[in-house]
């Protein structure tokens, strides 16, 4: 094999593989990067029987030909480069590779052990690149981080004929986005692992996103013009959620995002990361936190109330999560009691109906 090609390209191309690289591959082969050129296409592929990952850029090809190199050296590699025009190329040992006067050389490993990456097939629809990766991020925050609950750890997708409803929770919160796409086939639902869908989505290119899944349904497929991602599905049960969609909430608060965001951030300085009291009335809602003993921390902000006056504890970190998640200018807090779940929701104009939601389980204080 003996190619040439942009300095960037390869970065980019290499950065794109991540997400199909182990920290901790079980057999060598699988911390690989696999290095396909032919026909001017340099392919690149990464694989961890999880998640995989093939990136396609242009480059200039001499001999076609295929090599499987250290995943983690090439991606060192790639980034220390000077802005120059790249050759890579193998002599049956090794692979070397030349950036103007920086020169290195990478062992092969075989080819022929190398996995092949799954095929997804049945197109489901496209995407805007950059809306699903937002959104992904977003409902992500809810998610649970145990392995030893991996229901938890997941993300439904559902796909309906006007949009792509995200899901997830870890029993304390849950978060749902929906997002517009342009359907081939609807009515189905499945559960992927958050942390791969977030990895994965921040590593695309593109404008759109194709998702596709296996023909046994066990795998999800995401492809732009020069990406291929897969990410195998969890086989486990969807958590419910559905009810707390259609749940009326006689209070709700309207305030500034960034200020109560500053704000709680500012308090949970002394909440020991337990609790921050919200204590709401027609025109304010006082935050506190600690006590005489450790310190104590307030901050009062303007807000529209409406409902009877109350006081609500919810975990900082939590809260911070759901709010940092909403981009419209004032955000929405909608209450049932300091011991249901309150709602955050971006506060949208009235004639748009809402397309994402956060319910928190409050901290429930002492009779």
């Amino acid at each position: 094999m003996r190619l040439r090609m942009d300095r960037d390209a390869l970065a980019a191309a290499v950065a794109a593989v991540g997400p199909g690289m182990p920290n901790r591959p079980p057999v060598p082969t699988l911390g690989g990067i696999l290095i396909r050129a032919a026909d001017g296409s340099v392919s690149m592929s990464g694989f961890d029987y999880e998640v995989s990952a093939c990136a396609t850029v242009t480059g200039t090809v001499a001999e076609s030909g295929a090599v499987l190199v250290s995943g983690r050296l090439l991606t060192e590699i790639a980034k220390t480069l000077p802005l120059h025009p790249v050759e890579l190329f193998d002599d049956g040992s090794a692979l070397h590779i030349e950036c103007e006067q920086a020169r290195f050389s990478l062992p092969l490993m075989p080819v022929e052990d190398y996995p092949d990456l799954p095929a997804a097939a049945a197109a489901r629809g496209s995407v805007d690149r950059a809306d699903f990766a937002a959104a992904v991020a977003q409902v992500a925050v809810a998610a649970g981080r145990d392995d030893t609950l991996p229901m938890l750890t997941g993300m439904t997708v559902e796909f309906h004929p006007d949009c792509i409803r995200l899901v997830a929770t870890d029993r304390f919160r849950i978060a749902v986005r929906e997002l517009d796409w342009v359907a081939e086939q609807s009515g189905s639902t499945l559960l992927a692992p958050a942390r791969a869908l977030v990895d994965t989505t921040k590593v695309l290119t593109g404008e759109r996103v194709e998702i596709s899944t296996g023909t046994t349904q066990s795998v999800l497929g995401l492809r732009t013009a020069h990406d291929h991602h897969t990410i195998r599905l969890l086989d486990l049960p969807y958590a419910p959620y559905q009810r707390y969609l259609t749940v009326r909430h006689p209070a709700r608060a309207r305030l500034r995002t960034a200020a109560v965001v500053e704000a709680v951030r500012r308090v949970a300085l002394l909440s020991q990361g337990t609790r921050i009291l919200f204590s709401f009335t027609e025109s304010s809602v006082r935050l506190a936190a600690g006590d005489v003993a450790q310190g104590r921390a307030e901050h009062v902000l303007p807000c529209e109330y409406s409902g009877d006056p109350m006081t609500v504890a919810f975990n900082p970190r939590y809260l911070l999560d759901g709010l940092t998640t909403v981009r419209t200018p004032a955000v929405d807090i909608a209450l049932d009691g300091p011991r249901r779940g309150a709602a955050i929701r971006p506060a949208d104009d009235e004639s748009t109906p809402n397309r994402q939601w956060y319910f928190v389980m409050p901290v429930r204080l002492p009779e």
